[in-house]
């Protein structure tokens, strides 16, 4: 758990729950409604195998695969 800390940072819900109803719109699935709205304020991708969640055009979604071919 000491390892994870020093690499993740834990961002609270209070500094992104702005973009929670747009993420509502979103996210093909309710209960990533979190990370997309997560995503939106940091203008970044997210990480997973979850074919559904490419099915939106706004955020960009990467498959393990697809991270891995970053390295």
């Amino acid at each position: 758990m000491h390892a994870l800390k020093e690499v993740l940072t834990v961002i609270p819900k209070e500094e992104y729950i702005s973009f929670f109803e747009n993420a509502k719109t979103i996210s093909p699935n309710e209960k990533d409604i979190l990370y997309f709205a997560l995503a939106l304020k940091l203008n970044c991708g997210i990480w997973s195998n979850d074919k559904r969640l490419k099915e939106q055009n706004k955020i960009l979604v990467y498959s393990t695969t697809e991270v891995m071919n970053f390295v």
